[in-house]
C-alpha cells in the first residue's frame, strides 16, 4: 500500500485562495522574509514537510492522522468556497472554518518546537532530581520496570548513569506522537473558544487591494497591546481580536464584543491587516501578486514589491 510522506500543515485548499487563479495548481508569490527572496510556487510545494502527521504506534495505521486531516480538508474546501460565494458565515460553513482556524493556529513546525521546549525542560529537571540520590534512582528504575517491563538502567550502575548524565550523554526529546496529541487537544480547545466570539466578514472593496496570508495565518492580538506589555494574548482573553485572511478578497475578524456581520473594507484597512499578517509570520508571506499594500514602519503605506 502506497503512503504519502509529504504532509501539509498549511492546507492546500486554504492556500489556493491566495493564488493567481484560485486553484491548487495555480501559482502564488512567496516572500521569504529571512532569506530576503521571493519566488513563485504552488500550494502543493509549500507549507509541508516529511512525515509531519505520521505516527508510529503498534496496531495503528501510521497515516491515520494524515488521512483524517485530508478528509477534513475536503469539507474545508467546500466551506471556504461557499463563504467566498455568499459571505454567509453561519451554520456548518462557520463550524468547519472555525475548526480550520483552530488547526492552522497550532499545527506548524515552529509551534511544535515552541511547545516541545518547556516539556523537554521539565523532563530534564525530573532527571536531575532522579540522580540526586541512589535510593531515588533505584526506586524510579524499579517503578518503570514494574509498569513497562523495561530496564532503563541498561545494566549500568547508578554511578555510571549519573556520570553519563553529567557529561550530557542523554538527549531529551518529545515524541512526534505526543506532539500530535497536544495539537489535537489544543485544536479542540481553541475551536471551542473561537465559537464564543462574534465574527465580522470583511470583503475587499473596489480598489482596496488584496488580502495576503502567511505561514502563521491566525493572528491573535490585544486590542490595546500597551495595556498588557508583559503578557501574551490567549484565545480566551476578553480584550483580544482574532484576524484570519480567508482568501485574497475575504477575511474574518473575531471578537468577544460587537455583533456578527459583513463589512466592506477600504484600501487602508486592508493594508493594516496585511501588516498584521506580516508581523505574525514565522518566515514566509504568501500573496497572489507583489502589488499588495501594507503599512510600513512610520505609518506609510507601501507596496509588497518593497517588502523584500
Amino acid at each position: 500500500m502506497s503512503t504519502s510522506r509529504h504532509h501539509h500543515y498549511l492546507s492546500q485548499c486554504y492556500l489556493k485562495g491566495f493564488t493567481q487563479g484560485s486553484a491548487k495548481k495555480s501559482k502564488l508569490l512567496v516572500l521569504d522574509l529571512k532569506s530576503n527572496k521571493k519566488f513563485e510556487s504552488t500550494p502543493r510545494n509549500i507549507g509541508g514537510t516529511r512525515d509531519f502527521n505520521r505516527v508510529e504506534i503498534n496496531g495503528i495505521d501510521p497515516e491515520i492522522i494524515e488521512k483524517t486531516q485530508s478528509n477534513f480538508e475536503s469539507k474545508a474546501a467546500t466551506a471556504l468556497k461557499k463563504l467566498e460565494e455568499t459571505s454567509d458565515f453561519s451554520g456548518e460553513t462557520k463550524g468547519i472554518i472555525l475548526e480550520l482556524i483552530g488547526m492552522l493556529a497550532i499545527k506548524s513546525p515552529e509551534m511544535r518546537e515552541h511547545l516541545a521546549k518547556p516539556q523537554a525542560q521539565i523532563a530534564n529537571h525530573i532527571m536531575a532530581m532522579t540522580f540526586e540520590s541512589k535510593e531515588r534512582w533505584d526506586f524510579q528504575v524499579a517503578q518503570i520496570k514494574k509498569d513497562t517491563g523495561e530496564d532503563v538502567s541498561g545494566g549500568k550502575t547508578f554511578e555510571e548513569m549519573k556520570a553519563l548524565y553529567e557529561q550530557g550523554a542523554f538527549k531529551i526529546s518529545v515524541s512526534r506522537e505526543h506532539q500530535i496529541h497536544v495539537e489535537l487537544v489544543g485544536m479542540q480547545r481553541i475551536t471551542e473558544l473561537l465559537h464564543q466570539r462574534n465574527w465580522i466578514v470583511l470583503e475587499a472593496g473596489d480598489d482596496a487591494g488584496e488580502f495576503i496570508t502567511a505561514d502563521n495565518p491566525v493572528s491573535l492580538t490585544f486590542h490595546n497591546p500597551a495595556s498588557f506589555p508583559f503578557m501574551s494574548p490567549g484565545f480566551g482573553s476578553p480584550d483580544t481580536m482574532v484576524y484570519f485572511p480567508v482568501s485574497k478578497s475575504l477575511a474574518l475578524i473575531g471578537e468577544f464584543r460587537g455583533a456578527d456581520g459583513v463589512k466592506t473594507t477600504n484600501k487602508h484597512l486592508v493594508a493594516m491587516l496585511n501588516s498584521k499578517i506580516i508581523a505574525n509570520s514565522y518566515q514566509r508571506v504568501f500573496a497572489s501578486k507583489s502589488s499588495f499594500n501594507y503599512i510600513a514602519k512610520g505609518g506609510a503605506m507601501q507596496s509588497g514589491n518593497k517588502l523584500v
